[in-house]
C-alpha cells in the first residue's frame, strides 16, 4: 500500500519536536543556552525582540558617617536598549511522488524519513552553523554570526549587524553589535566589548592566552560564574589536545553532556571545550575583516570562542495548532509541485541569538599556529 503525502506530512509534525531538540544538542552554545533554561519559545512578538543591557554598576554608594549626609541618588546613565532580529527562514525539499508510491508500510515510512527529512534538517543545521561560526552560511545571512568580521542582516528593513566577536583588544573594538556601538566606536558603550587575546604560537604563549581570556571574561558577570563554554576550529583545538598531558587528556566530555555520537570535547579550566568544524578559517571573512580601516586577519591562523552562557538568550516565534503563522520548526506542505511528479514540503524556523554582557564572553586569535 503506497504512502500518501498527507501521511508523511503528518509522521514529520510527529517528529519534529524530537527532530528540533536533536537540532539544538548538535550544536555547543545553542545546547548550552537551552539546558540553561534560557531558552524562550513563543516569546516573540514581531520581528524584533529589545532587551536591557547594563555595562556597569546601576547605582553608587555613600558613606555614612554621622546619619546626616545625602544618600547619593542610585541612576546612573548605563542601562541600555539592545537589539535582535530574529529572521524568518523557510528550508524547502521536495520528495519524488515515484517514492511514495513504491513504499509500503513503516520500513519504508522510515527509509523515506531518514533520506529526506531527516538530510533536510541536518544539512539545515550545518547551514545555520556554519552562519554562525564563520558568517557565511548559505541561504541564512540573517541569522547571528560570531565572527566580527562578518555581519548579517536579520531585516531588509534594517541594515547589517556586526557579529559578535570582533578580533580586537576590547579598547579598540568598534563594531555595532544588537544595535549599541561598541567602546571604541563615536558614542561607544563603556563595556559593550568582548575580551581578546592573541597567540603568537601555540607551543610559546597558547594556553598562557587562552587563560588571560578566559579569565578576563570571568571576572564579568560574576554572579554567573566563569566562563563555562568554549568552541574552536579544527587546527585551534587539535594544537590543545596536542599540548595537553596524558593525565589531563582522559578529561573527555561525554554522556549527557555531549552525545557521543554528535560531538566530544575536553576541558579547558572550567569549561567545556569543543571543535567546531563550521569554523572554517580559510573563509575570506577571516582573512579581508578591518577594524577603523585597518586591515584584521588574525583570524586565519585559528578562532576560539569562549562564552558565559548565562548571558546568552536564544528564543522562537513558537508553534501551536496554526503551523503556517509560527516559527519553531514548523511543518508545512505537502504542495504538488506542478506539472511535476513531486510534493513539497517546508520547515519553518523563526529564531533569534543575544547576549546581554558581551564583555563576559571572549575570543583568542592564532591559536592554530604550532
Amino acid at each position: 500500500m503506497a504512502i500518501s503525502p498527507d501521511v508523511l506530512a503528518t509522521a514529520l509534525n510527529e517528529l519534529m519536536p524530537s527532530y528540533s531538540d536533536l537540532f539544538v544538542k548538535w550544536h555547543p552554545l545553542l545546547d548550552k543556552v537551552l539546558k540553561g533554561g534560557n531558552m524562550d519559545r513563543a516569546s516573540l512578538k514581531g520581528p524584533e525582540r529589545e532587551f536591557a543591557v547594563v555595562t556597569d554598576g546601576p547605582g553608587t554608594v555613600t558613606h555614612v558617617d554621622t546619619g546626616s549626609e545625602i544618600i547619593a541618588g542610585g541612576r546612573r546613565q548605563n542601562a541600555h536598549r539592545g537589539k535582535v532580529g530574529a529572521p524568518r527562514l523557510i528550508y524547502a525539499f521536495d520528495v519524488p511522488g515515484k517514492d511514495l508510491a513504491e513504499a509500503n508500510g513503516e520500513m519504508d515510512l522510515a527509509r523515506i524519513l531518514q533520506h529526506y527529512p531527516e538530510l533536510a534538517l541536518a544539512d539545515f543545521h550545518e547551514r545555520i552553523a556554519r552562519q554562525l561560526g564563520t558568517g557565511d552560511g548559505d541561504g541564512v545571512g540573517a541569522f547571528p554570526t560570531l565572527n566580527g568580521n562578518a555581519s548579517f542582516t536579520p531585516s531588509t528593513s534594517g541594515g547589517a549587524i556586526d557579529g559578535f566577536f570582533q578580533f580586537v583588544p576590547g579598547a579598540s573594538q568598534d563594531n555595532t553589535v544588537h544595535n549599541l556601538a561598541c567602546t571604541a566606536a563615536t558614542s561607544g558603550i563603556s563595556g559593550w566589548n568582548t575580551q581578546y587575546e592573541d597567540i603568537t604560537s601555540f607551543a610559546v604563549d597558547g594556553r598562557n592566552q587562552m587563560r588571560k581570556a578566559y579569565y578576563a571574561a570571568s571576572r564579568q558577570a560574576k554572579t554567573l560564574g566563569p566562563c563555562d563554554l568554549m568552541i574552536g576550529d579544527e587546527s585551534s583545538y587539535l594544537n590543545y589536545i596536542d599540548d595537553l598531558d596524558d593525565a589531563v587528556r582522559v578529561a573527555k566530555i561525554e554522556g549527557d553532556k555531549a552525545p557521543g555520537n554528535v560531538r566530544q570535547g575536553v576541558k579547558f579550566l572550567n569549561a567545556d571545550f569543543f571543535l567546531d568544524d563550521a569554523i572554517d578559517t580559510s573563509d575570506a571573512l577571516f582573512t579581508t575583516g578591518t577594524n577603523s580601516g585597518t586591515s584584521v586577519n588574525r583570524g586565519a591562523d585559528g578562532v576560539i570562542y569562549g562564552f558565559k552562557t548565562p548571558t546568552w538568550h536564544w528564543y522562537t516565534l513558537g508553534h501551536d495548532a496554526s503551523r503556517e503563522t509560527k516559527g519553531d520548526f514548523a511543518v508545512r506542505g505537502p504542495f504538488r509541485i506542478p506539472d511535476q511528479d513531486m510534493y513539497r514540503y517546508e520547515i519553518v524556523l523563526m529564531m533569534g541569538l543575544h547576549t546581554n554582557q558581551l564583555r563576559a564572553n571572549f575570543s583568542v586569535t592564532g591559536a592554530g599556529t604550532p
